[in-house]
């Protein structure tokens, strides 16, 4: 089993709206509502996509939520691309979402969402 991250680490905190699968009348997203989830890593970066001059921002940040740490841990699939992610009263985007297993057991250790 991969070795858990300690929980000190994860001291961050982060409001969710999930995206809901239907849209409204004007076929924009609907949301569920707001969840306040502890226990995260909050990670600002600028990720780049391309080579020279044509790269283009995919992702200003990475959110981090820890399997056994994470409160609640919330679960995620390709659905919830375009979910979004409150932090510091900033409104994020989920552009892409990474599911990582503990390659002994298959658990669970942890989703990556890169954010814009």
């Amino acid at each position: 089993m991969i070795p858990k991250i300690p929980r000190q680490f994860c001291n961050q905190h982060i409001t969710l709206k999930k995206k809901k699968k239907e849209t409204d009348q004007w076929n924009q997203p609907t949301y569920e509502d707001a969840v306040e989830v502890d226990g995260v890593i909050f990670q600002p970066q600028t990720i780049y996509s391309g080579t020279n001059n044509n790269r283009q921002i995919i992702a200003n940040a990475v959110v981090y939520f820890f399997a056994g740490i994470s409160i609640p841990l919330c679960s995620f699939d390709k659905e919830d691309v375009g979910s979004i992610i409150i932090f510091e009263k900033k409104e994020y985007l989920v552009k892409s979402i990474i599911d990582n297993r503990d390659p002994l057991s298959n658990e669970l250790y942890s989703y990556e969402l890169e954010v814009l």
